[in-house]
């Protein structure tokens, strides 16, 4: 009978459990759960004596513009808690933030201290000179711009717990939010300097929208740029996604830059507006509207890190159930694509940027920035018309000096080549190329000169050919030569534009490019000094072709006047050839093309040297393209070679060959000291590193945090003419600068 009682009870018992597993059903909850959770130390109230709970009456939240006076200070404008009971969350002792006036004080100012106060202050801990000091800022209006941070944090504690704690009771006004966010944004402007407090007023501003507007549209001041405002963001994004919306650019550079598993690079920090301004261009075309991400399974959950220690919480989000897609790696590594791409491209003018003494307004800077953004603005849009203007459809010839104020751009008193190429590199970006272009035609242009400037310029990715280069010497060479009587005939111009023209080895870009450095050569002067030097090398079969070329230009007008034989004598023997070959170039030119009519001493008579009988059909008139065809064809490869060097400019300073970065010491972490070497080999192991681990990390080797910083950017700069640490929160480590410094010197 007990067996059978004893079986009945243990069904019941397994009815019961039964019944209630089915009653409980998951709740369909409309709600985020939201954390709040102290930034300080757990332990940090283990010193405390528990049986000591605050009591009394509850204490006074004092409004905006509202007077209270406490030990002798009458302090204005409210938004301050004062009384002695005020718990913190656990209810073991009182809010940080409350101002007991039973606590003793000293007198002091607001800049006074503040070294007593410990990172975490209570009003109640902190020592009675402290109390003064913050009482001191309080009364004044809390303005003095020397006041300690702490005192600011005090204060800011509780704002902190009116938004987030009685705020989410219910026990706050929109009226009463919205002067809170306007004092907030007030101290941001007096005390936005220090990074911490930046972070977690920017942090407050963003949750408060979060938890009581986040059906409005966002606000202008919330910063999503910053990390502390990541939760808020993800709140964005997921009412985003939710909505089936694509992500736009912004939304999209936000996403990657607060995920805690990628890190934006140097140039994307460092050149930051121009950096947005790409991706957003770039993104926008290869995604159009922007992607579109799937909603996923796992639900939202915010957390908020408080700036109080006294502030931990569980509230609830009263928002729509929302997915959590910024926990998706997808979208990242789309969006991480074009992060790369923008990156590389701002490479330069990142670095050149992060040299000491830079000017980001000179042309040096400009030159650098990708010719997308820089066409785009204001400024931009005056030049090129300007340029156009001087163009006008055509090829346009100026004063240097008048180019240079053309672009708003001072006259550098002397021209290096990294002048040249940045004026080349900016006029570029302009939509315009200059003749001649340092890069391309192996010429330097002087200060005292002039230029010719084209329309549409080489391009992005121009790469000149070996014809390029073989032909634009050959110009020089017929400039040179027709500028012997100190009178071009246009028909020795016209003679050379066909020789551009009319190559089918050469591409458009290359012709107008070629044309313009023509333009330019044919109404400067030509020097020949030092080509003897350069062509003292060459075999016979190349000072064959070089010569015909000379006096096929001298020919070009149909006529070799007596001064031009005597001219071409000269420059046979400036170049290193024989003069007496001028005589037997002409009968050989005569023999291709026809008869040669060469002037006499008397000016009144001359002669035609025959010519051989030629084949009916054949085409009469010696022209330069078969001249540059059996140069191709029939000479040595080397030909080319001369032809690019005989003109090449060798006129830069040394200091101006010297690349960039380069050092003599194969050993560049030699300068370094044992404990910064090991401070250097430690940091290039990631790119961000939390300030509490780099201060750990520099207190186990016996370096001061600012010092050691301080000694590593002075050694890349040394180096690579470059910071290699981007002080902040976190902290940054251009690892590629440190990989370049160490890889290119050992």
């Amino acid at each position: 009978m007990k067996i059978i009682i004893g079986l009945i009870i243990l069904y019941v018992i397994y009815r019961a459990l039964k019944g209630s597993s089915k009653t409980k059903k998951p709740t369909q909850s409309n709600e985020v759960t939201l954390r709040v959770e102290v930034s300080g130390p757990g332990s940090y109230r283990d010193s405390y004596d528990r049986s000591d709970k605050p009591s009394g009456p509850p204490a006074d939240w004092y409004p905006l513009n509202s007077k209270v006076r406490v030990k002798g200070y009458d302090i204005p404008g409210g938004l301050i808690y004062v009384g002695t009971n005020l718990s913190d969350y656990d209810g073991y002792q009182n809010d940080a933030c409350l101002i007991n006036p039973k606590l003793p004080i000293k007198p002091a100012e607001p800049w006074e201290a503040g070294d007593e106060m410990g990172y975490w202050p209570y009003y109640g801990h902190i020592p009675a000179k402290c109390r003064g000091a913050y009482l001191k800022w309080l009364a004044g209006g809390r303005i003095e711009p020397e006041t300690y941070i702490g005192y600011v944090f005090l204060f800011f504690y509780g704002l902190e717990r009116r938004l987030i704690v009685d705020g989410t009771n219910g026990s706050v006004s929109s009226q009463e939010r919205s002067e809170i966010i306007d004092e907030v944004q007030r101290l941001l402007k007096n005390y936005g300097r220090n990074r911490s407090f930046r972070g977690y007023a920017n942090n407050l501003l963003a949750m408060e929208w979060a938890l009581f507007q986040n059906e409005k549209p966002t606000p202008s001041y919330i910063d999503f740029d910053d990390r502390y405002c990541t939760e808020p963001f993800q709140l964005v994004l997921a009412k985003n996604v939710a909505a089936g919306n694509s992500i736009p650019a912004d939304m999209a550079l936000n996403w990657f830059r607060l995920n805690p598993n990628v890190n934006l690079k140097t140039p994307a920090r460092r050149c930051a507006k121009e950096f947005r301004n790409l991706f957003a261009r770039r993104y926008y075309q290869k995604f159009g509207d922007g992607i579109i991400v799937k909603p996923n399974k796992t639900r939202l959950r915010i957390d908020y890190r408080a700036a109080s220690p006294s502030i931990r919480s569980d509230s609830k989000l009263k928002v729509p159930d929302l997915p959590d897609p910024f926990i998706l790696t997808g979208p990242i590594k789309k969006i991480g694509t074009i992060i790369d791409e923008c990156t590389q491209e701002l490479e330069s003018y990142s670095r050149f940027l992060g040299r000491k003494g830079s000017d980001p307004k000179s042309l040096a800077a400009l030159s650098l920035i990708p010719k997308e953004l820089i066409s785009q603005t204001s400024g931009a849009k005056i030049i090129n018309e300007r340029l156009a203007k001087i163009c006008n459809g055509g090829i346009g010839f100026l004063p240097v000096a008048t180019l240079y104020k053309t672009i708003g751009q001072k006259v550098p008193p002397k021209l290096l080549k990294k002048d040249l190429e940045s004026l080349a590199s900016f006029v570029e970006n302009m939509g315009f190329g200059i003749a001649p272009d340092i890069r391309y035609h192996n010429m330097k242009f002087s200060l005292d000169g002039n230029i010719a400037v084209f329309p549409k310029g080489h391009g992005i990715d121009f790469n000149p050919t070996k014809e390029f280069r073989t032909v634009g010497t050959i110009l020089r060479l017929g400039a040179m030569v027709s500028q012997i009587d100190q009178d071009a005939a246009p028909e020795e111009e016209a003679t050379l534009q066909s020789l551009v023209q009319d190559n089918r080895e050469l591409t458009n870009i290359e012709k107008e490019s070629l044309l313009a450095f023509l333009h330019w050569s044919m109404r400067t002067p030509q020097n020949a000094a030092g080509l003897k030097a350069r062509l003292s090398g060459v075999s016979e079969n190349q000072n064959t072709a070089i010569s015909h070329i000379l006096v096929s230009v001298a020919h070009a007008d149909g006529e070799i006047k007596p001064e031009e034989i005597k001219q071409l004598e000269k420059l046979y023997t400036t170049l290193g050839l024989n003069k007496e070959q001028v005589t037997g170039d002409i009968h050989a030119l005569a023999a291709e093309s026809g008869p040669v009519t060469v002037g006499l001493k008397d000016t009144d008579t001359s002669f035609a040297i025959p010519q051989p009988a030629r084949p009916v059909g054949t085409a009469r008139g010696f022209i330069l393209n078969e001249e540059l065809i059996r140069i191709r064809k029939e000479e040595t490869k080397q030909v080319k070679s001369v032809l690019e060097d005989i003109f090449a400019d060798q006129e830069d300073d040394e200091s101006d060959s010297i690349p960039e970065g380069a050092m003599v010491s194969n050993n560049p972490l030699a300068s370094l000291d044992e404990a910064h070497q090991n401070l250097f080999n430690h940091l290039v192991s990631q790119e961000s590193w939390e300030r509490e681990a780099f201060q750990a990390t520099c207190k186990r080797l016996g370096l001061m945090v600012d010092g050691a910083m301080e000694v590593l950017n002075e050694w890349a700069f040394e180096n690579a003419n470059a910071p290699l640490i981007d002080d902040g929160e976190p902290i940054y480590v251009d690892v590629s600068l440190a990989k370049e410094i160490v890889d290119v010197q050992q």
